[in-house]
This record gives C-alpha cells, structure tokens and sequence, in this order.
C-alpha cells in the first residue's frame, strides 16, 4: 500500500494524536512480533504433537490480555476517523499484526501530507456546496495534471456562466433559427427602404399642402402669369401671394443678396439653413436671420473665410462709439455663432469624400485634431488613389511672369496622360497661384492643338468637366483626380526663396487645406522643389506647405510622432485567436488597419500582392460597439467600406465561441476564395440603382413615385432643333447671323436660359466650347433679336409658359456654386 493509499482512509484524524499512539503501536508491535517469531523457530523443530501439547501447557502472560484490550481500544479509537464506506475494509486491515505494522509505519511516514490533505478535504466540501463535484470528479477521471486543474475549473465555470446568460436574456434568443449576418442583412434593407420612402413622404407632404380652392391669391398668381407684359415685381407677387406661394413652393434655395432683392420683409421660415457659413460675412446674413424661426449654419472654420476682395479697411479712429459691432468684428457668420454662445455646435466627424484615406490622412492630423473618423481604401498602395509625388526640374521666374512654365508643361501632360489612361474619371487642376494658373492653361491650349482627339472631354460641366484654378477660386469644387501644382522654387541661379505668395499670408494654411481636400482618388502634387529644399519658414502657411511636401513625398511615415506607432494591437483576446487562426493559415494579418477615427479590426494582406488588403475581418469587439446606434454599426459603416473597395467578412462572438469549427471554415472558405481572385484596380461596388418608391398611407391609396417619368401635371419639355451656317462666332461681327436662330430657339423652348442657348449653339455648330468672345457675339445677337431678355432668361414677346415643364434630366441644373464643397 502507498503512502498516499494509506493517507486518504483516515481523513478528519487530529495530527499530534495519531502521531503519539502511532509510536506507542509501532514499539508495541514489534515486540511481540519478536516474540511470536522466536516460538515458531523453536516449535520448527519438534513434531506437531509435541508443539500442540507444549502449547496447551503454556500459561498466557500476564500482560499479553491486557495488551489486546488495549490494542483493541485503540483501533476502535481509529476507525471512528473513517468514513463508513472505508471504516469496515480498514478493520480488516488491521486485524492482522504485520499488515496492521505496515499500515502503521506508512502513517508515520506520510505525517506531513497530513495537513495538505485536510486542506483538500476542506476545499472538496466547498466544491461539492457550490455543485461542482461533477467537474471535479471528471478532472479526477481524466487524470488531470495540478496545474491544469485551476484553469479547466475556472473555464468550466465561464462555460456555465455563459449558458445561463443565454438563457435567461432574451436578446441573445432567437424564436427561430437565424444567424446574425441574416439579421443585419435584413436591417440594412429595411433602413435603406426608410430614407428612401422618406423622400416619397416629404413629397406627399408638400402636394398635399397645394390649395385646393381658388383664392385671392391664387388669381392674382394666375393673372400675372396671363400677362404679357406690365408685370408686377417678383418681390411684390411673393408678398401679397405669401400664403399660397409658399405652400406651393415650401423650399427657397436663394443668395443672401437675392434674399434682400426678391423677399418681402415680413416673410417667414421655419428654418434658415447658411451652407458654407465660413464664407458668408455676418452683415450679408442678417437679413436672412430675421425672416427665420430657427438658424442653422454649416461650415468650416478652417477652410476659406469670406472674400476681402472688394472690402476696404477702416481705421480706428473711425469708431464713433465703443460699442462693438458684430457685422464687422467677426469674419464670418459662422465665427460670430459659434463665439455667441446662443447656439450649439455638432460636429460632423465623419469624412467619406476621399475613397483613399491618405487624402484626407494629413488634414485630418494638421488642422482637425485627428477628430475626423475616415475610412481607409482596400488598397494600401495603388498608382491611381492616394498622394503621388512628381519632382520637376523647373524654374520658378520671380521677375518674369511669376509662373513655372516647366512645371506647367508637366501638369499639362499629366492632364493628357490621365485622359489617355483613365477617361472615366473627372480631373482638375488647382494652382498656387494665378500666374501659374494661366501658365498651365496656355501650356494646355498648345498640347490640345496636338490632340484634337480630346477635345470632347473640355466641355463645360459645371460637376465633372476639367478646370484650372488658382487656391482663391477652388472651395467648392471637386474631382476624382486633382493635380496640385506648387509652381514656386528655385530661380535660375537655383535659389529658393521663402515668399509663396497667398500661402504666406494670414490664413494661408487655410487655403492650403482646401487644396489638398479637393479629390476623391487622387491627388498628384507637382513640385520644383522638396521640403527639403524649404527650411525654417515664418509663416503657418510656409510650414504646412512644407510639411504637406514631406507628407506627399513620404508618406504617413511623415506624421508618425502625431499619428503614432503603426504597429497597434489588438482590442480583445477575441481578436487574437482569430488573427492565430488566419495566420496558422499562411496569411499575413495587419491588426487595426487604418491611419486615424475608424479602423477595421484585422486587415488580411493578398498573398500575391503584399500592398492589396484582400480581406477585412470585422470582430463585434470594442470598435464594433463604440458605435452608438444600429444604423451606424451595422449599415452606414459597412456600406462605406464596401463603397471603398472593401470586402468584409464579420465574425460574431458568441458564434466563434459556439461553434468554432464552423466559422475558422467559413472563413477560411472565404480567403482561399478572395486569395484566387485577380487584383484588377480599385474594386468599388457600384451604386445602388434608381429604383421607384412606394409609400402606403393610412386611409389612401398607394403613393408610386418613378423618379424618371414625367407628373401627369407636367408637359414635356420641347428642344429646339433648326439648321445654322458655319460662321466665325468670335468674331462680334457675325452676330446678325446668329439673330435668326435664336429667335427659334426663343419660339420653341420660351422661357430658356442663357446656358441652354449657348448649349443649342454647340450642338448646332463644331465648336467645342463656348468662350467669352463667343457670348459677347450672343449678347449682340440677343439685343437684335425680336425677344426679351432680363438677363438669365430668353422669353418671345407674345407669349409665356404657364405650367412647368419635364425635360426627363436633359436640361442644365442651375445650382449655387456655393455648397459643391
């Protein structure tokens, strides 16, 4: 028997007691085990007879009764230790001497695992109160090594916690079998179906409100628009018709200027909404603010401040009092509301322009504090998205022009080349200054004379068509790609001096933020010079061109002391048993791809192409529940990384933990997939197509809108179409020849707009585009033509449109250029 036998069959024995009565029986014992040895050894020796009869001559000694009672007392002492099952296999144990001896020299020796066995005793009750005894025998089955056997008791307990949670929380139960993928495929439609129904709503909301009975009002808007001539002022119209033109028209998309101009004083709105409130001086906004019940502003604090062009500065002294006048103090409507105090400010975070996140990567560090939440591109390194650097030996002409013609040479055959190579996306330019500006566009003139091919990509859309501007005349535009030329460096004898014109000035860092945010692919700075080549300027708008060169030229390597480390971690032991099963799979995994805001929680690197994230891996881990609403964690944030290329792959947690087999195989089904797919370009999903809407109201008939056909209370809008003879429309001369076709335009599309009328003279002509020669040559011909003009609209003198008209999206939109941005 072991000692460790020996040892479990007297549990609860006090220690110092059963050591004292244990050397008493070991002394005990072995002499009269000596003795009975010695009686067999003479007795060897003689016949059974003669032993049997010597024998029973023997007397018992004196002691040895009294011994037994005492050895019997003892052992009865012993086995009360014992628990019943074992107290009746020791007595037999103990019955005999030398098994009893054995016994006993193995509890002397196991003495001091004594108290360690008390201990396990102790914490077996308190395993078998807290129900744990089948764990602890199962451990005991399987031979569990002791130091396994806290953490399989720990993760059996974690296994019966999480049960219970599952169980008991409604949430986490499903009335039918349904994964979580299929449950937020179904909220992404349901919440696609509800913006989009809310369009119809607004719709309904706005036909509903048309008078149904006539009115005073109403005729008086019908009269005028019987009339041909001798028509009162639109401003006069809108205030004695208030009720019913603004029921008819609920929405005024108007300048502050034309606010003042056309709207009666005492007009009101519900709400006012200023876009691109940085722009807007607070003096032109007051007369928009006292017609609203409520305000709401929208803009940019660090993009460009309102035009000082035609403003003039005011001395001091000139202040008649010292009162402060907010009209001139603040520099814009949107500074004045935000240091007012009377209104609060939401900030809008989230930036989806830029499908690269290197576009936005630098404005996001420099001057919004990494506050902006991007997204980052599929592709980590592509030739076509992102910030490409081009180094120009020019020559900046400090005395001669200010301009860089190399450099515009340059920019101009990047224009060319992008439309040789990627016709499907829109280009523009924007220059550092409007010398430089000019410089590009002559040196793009002389490379279209050796193309002719391309001169239908030179039209005139105001929304995609190709533009060359200075940094004054860019807020607002954009393009997919955008070629920034620097144009300043160094001068013929190779010096680089530190003047760069409007960046150097106050705001010039301002104005540098608005160029470099214009492009939603690609942006290609075009320089003379490096950073290196700048050295310590004065200016904040020096130091941030200098610092943007080093961005462009490097990479987000540049801002790694205030980006940080690339090299982040995961966000949960989740996230890093599914990184080791993707590895153990021969992927290179990348945790929280990313330069700022928004990360994906694992990015899977394409084995064939190491700058190609094939795969994004969203965990429902810490970043998944940041976000605070449903739309933005299962909807907004996937569609937009599916729009930038992305394909995303989300493992639930309770799903790996359940039934981790199944998902390690889906996923990696879906690698192997992805792996042996071709790497064509940037891969972004297209747009959802245009579909009709159906709006069902209560105590109504259904509400069917086709967005492209036409309203049965619209007519169809009619295009001029007549024949005209080739002349020189530059020349103002030939305006007597363009007389008569205006008039038919006039007779068939009355009232058109100038544009449509310079868009007629295209089609009817080979000219490319209509420049400032040829408009002054329609101007002349519109003064000679029997028509009337009042300067935006083209009417005939007899005759006026009395019910609008659908030209199925043919016809140019005529839109503010303020709020594009």
């Amino acid at each position: 028997m072991s000692k460790s036998t020996g040892l479990c069959e007297i549990g609860g024995l006090d220690t110092k007691r059963l050591h004292k009565i244990t050397s008493e029986w070991i002394d005990e014992t072995t002499s009269r085990t000596e003795w009975t040895l010695q009686i067999r050894e003479i007795v060897a020796s003689t016949s059974p007879d003669q032993t049997w009869a010597a024998l029973s001559a023997l007397a018992p000694h004196a002691s040895l009764a009294a011994a037994g009672a005492d050895w019997d007392s003892h052992l009865a002492g012993i086995l009360t230790h014992f628990e019943d099952t074992a107290r009746g296999p020791m007595r037999d144990r103990l019955a005999y001497a030398p098994a009893a001896l054995d016994q006993l020299r193995v509890w002397d020796d196991a003495m001091d695992e004594a108290s360690a066995w008390l201990m396990l005793r102790e914490a077996l009750r308190t395993v078998e109160t807290l129900g744990l005894t089948a764990i602890v025998d199962a451990l005991l089955r399987r031979e569990t090594p002791q130091a396994d056997v806290v953490g399989a008791l720990r993760s059996a307990v974690l296994a019966g916690w999480v049960t219970a949670v599952e169980r008991s929380d409604s949430r986490l139960r499903s009335t039918r079998i349904i994964s979580r993928d299929e449950l937020v495929g179904q909220f992404r439609e349901l919440d696609r179906q509800t913006v989009e129904k809310a369009a119809a709503r607004v719709l309904s909301a706005a036909v509903a409100k048309r008078p149904a009975i006539a009115s005073s009002q109403t005729a008086l808007i019908n009269a005028e628009g019987g009339k041909k001539r001798r028509h009162i002022p639109v401003r006069d119209l809108i205030g004695r018709a208030t009720d019913v033109i603004q029921a008819l028209h609920p929405c005024f998309m108007m300048s502050p200027l034309a606010v003042s101009q056309y709207l009666p004083p005492d007009i009101e709105f519900d709400v006012v909404i200023f876009d691109e409130a940085s722009q807007i001086p607070p003096g032109d906004a007051i007369n928009c603010i006292y017609r609203a019940k409520a305000v709401i502003a929208a803009g940019d604090q660090r993009q460009l401040p309102p035009t000082s062009f035609f403003t003039t500065s005011q001395a001091d002294d000139d202040e008649v009092d010292g009162e402060d006048d907010l009209a001139s103090d603040y520099e814009s409507l949107l500074d004045l509301m935000k240091s007012s105090g009377g209104f609060s400010s939401i900030p809008l975070r989230w930036h989806y322009r830029s499908r690269h996140e290197h576009l936005i990567a630098y404005s996001n560090n420099s001057f919004y504090e990494d506050g902006l939440i991007t997204f980052p591109g599929a592709l980590a390194e592509t030739p076509d998205a992102g910030v490409k650097f081009f180094k120009v030996d020019g020559v900046y002409r400090r005395s001669q022009g200010q301009n860089n013609p190399i450099e515009a040479n340059f920019v101009a055959q990047r224009i060319i080349h992008h439309l040789d190579h990627r016709p499907g996306l829109s280009i523009g330019v924007v220059a550092m200054s409007a010398a430089q500006r000019d410089a590009i566009s002559d040196a793009l003139t002389m490379l279209r004379v050796e193309r002719p091919d391309l001169e239908p990509h030179f039209g005139e859309d105001r929304a995609g068509g190709i533009f060359v501007k200075s940094l004054e005349e860019v807020q607002g535009d954009e393009r997919d790609v955008i070629v920034l030329s620097v144009g300043y460096g160094p001068d013929s004898t190779g010096t680089v001096y530190r003047n760069f014109g409007p960046i150097n000035k106050k705001g010039g860092e301002r104005r540098l933020n608005v160029a470099i945010t214009r492009a939603k692919e690609l942006t290609e700075v075009v320089s003379s010079m490096t950073a290196g080549d700048i050295g310590e300027v004065a200016s904040a708008g020096g130091r941030h061109l200098r610092r943007y060169l080093d961005y462009a030229e490097r990479g987000p390597i540049a801002l790694e002391m205030e980006l940080g480390s690339a090299g982040l971690g995961t966000d949960s032991p989740f996230e890093d048993s599914v990184i080791s099963a993707i590895r153990s799979w021969g992927y290179d995994v990348q945790p929280q791809v990313g330069v700022s805001g928004f990360r994906i929680d694992i990015g899977v690197k394409h084995p064939n192409a190491p700058g190609v994230f094939m795969l994004g891996v969203e965990c429902d881990g810490a970043m998944y529940h940041s976000s605070r609403t449903a739309r933005d964690r299962d909807r907004l944030r996937h569609d937009i990384l599916v729009g930038l290329g992305w394909k995303i792959h989300h493992i639930w947690g309770l799903d790996w933990y359940r039934h981790r087999t199944r998902e390690e195989g889906r996923l990696r089904e879906r690698l192997d997939e992805t792996a042996a797919a071709a790497v064509v370009g940037r891969v972004v999903a297209p747009p959802p197509a245009a579909e009709s809407i159906e709006v069902t109201f209560d105590n109504a008939a259904p509400i069917v809108l086709d967005r492209n056909a036409r309203p049965s209370w619209m007519a169809e809008y009619v295009s001029a179409r007549t024949t005209l003879a080739y002349h020189d429309w530059t020349d103002e001369y030939n305006a007597k020849y363009l007389v008569s076709f205006i008039e038919k335009v006039v007779e068939v599309e009355s009232p058109v707009h100038l544009e449509t009328v310079k868009r007629r003279l295209r089609e009817h002509s080979d000219i490319g585009r209509v420049s400032k020669n040829a408009t002054r040559t329609i101007l002349a011909a519109i003064e000679m033509a029997k028509i009337r003009f009042d300067g935006a609209f083209l009417r005939t003198l007899s005759g006026n449109v009395t019910e609008p008209r659908h030209n199925g999206g043919s016809a140019p939109s005529l839109v503010d250029s303020r709020g594009l941005g």
